[in-house]
């Protein structure tokens, strides 16, 4: 992996992400700030400084954001990581039958951190796997190490020198929430798989709970959200859904519980083979 590319805004000294890797995957480290913030950095790594109009007054500024990323690593393999993120390993016994942890999941030790990008290093020279990465912490356990064509997010390794010679042609800005998917559903429909592993998971609380401090999502409303979902729906009708009670309101959670979306990951994939 040549490069781990960490955007942030406004956690200066709270680098969940960044303190959790091991001292050799740090030296790959590259924040991705913005310009107002540069100077409040001083951790000894590279910085990747955003133009100054991509910042918090922009609704979609980490969509642009992450473009920006797409298209700085174009040439290399690289992980794009969310910056308060914690990994976790879970125990073999699901999918080997052998047991190699005395709980069904636990932090993930530093050798092993470093064993999880080797993996997935090795995932991304495969012909079928463009981009990879953890499962949800949240997930139930499944009976095999890893799934084909899957939910990412938060967590992304990338080849990116299999897909730069379409990423003219991805709408990567038009949305801030579910940014993610809509970009992987885009790549999923253009023959480029992705793999989730069922060994290796991630944390990220901000995303999902109003109770810790995001300014990104903070401020996000139904509406905004709503827009977003709704966008992606219309742009993918047969791989993303919005999904409606018979009365006409969202059904309830996903997305800070603004209304659940079905994402159909391994259909969209289908679709670019026929």
């Amino acid at each position: 992996m040549d490069k781990i590319f960490i955007p942030s805004v406004n956690r200066v000294n709270e680098q969940i992400t960044y303190y959790g890797l091991p001292d050799d995957l740090k030296q790959k480290v590259v924040f991705v700030v913005q310009e107002w913030e540069r100077q409040k950095y001083s951790y000894d790594a590279e910085y990747l400084v955003l133009p100054s109009a991509v910042n918090l007054d922009d609704y979609y500024c980490i969509a642009k954001t992450r473009k920006i990323i797409y298209e700085a690593g174009k040439d290399i393999k690289y992980a794009v990581l969310d910056d308060d993120l914690t990994f976790k390993r879970r125990n073999a016994r699901y999918w080997t039958g052998r047991s190699n942890m005395p709980t069904s999941k636990r932090a993930a030790t530093p050798d092993e951190i470093r064993t999880m990008f080797e993996t997935y290093s090795k995932w991304l020279d495969e012909p079928d796997v463009t981009i990879c990465g953890c499962g949800h912490d949240e997930n139930p356990p499944a009976s095999t190490e890893f799934r084909s064509n899957g939910s990412l997010g938060s967590a992304l390794w990338i080849n990116g020198p299999k897909f730069k010679h379409i990423l003219p042609e991805l709408d990567l800005t038009s949305v801030k929430v579910a940014e993610d998917t809509y970009f992987l559903l885009q790549m999923l429909t253009r023959g480029h798989g992705n793999r989730v592993s069922n060994e290796f998971l991630f944390h990220n609380s901000s995303v999902h709970k109003k109770s810790v401090k995001s300014d990104i999502w903070d401020k996000q409303t139904f509406e905004d959200t709503q827009r977003d979902h709704e966008y992606i729906a219309s742009k993918l009708p047969d791989f993303f859904k919005v999904l409606y009670e018979e009365n006409g309101n969202r059904v309830a959670g996903g997305f800070r519980n603004f209304g659940k979306t079905r994402v159909s990951w391994s259909k969209a994939f289908k679709s670019s083979q026929l």
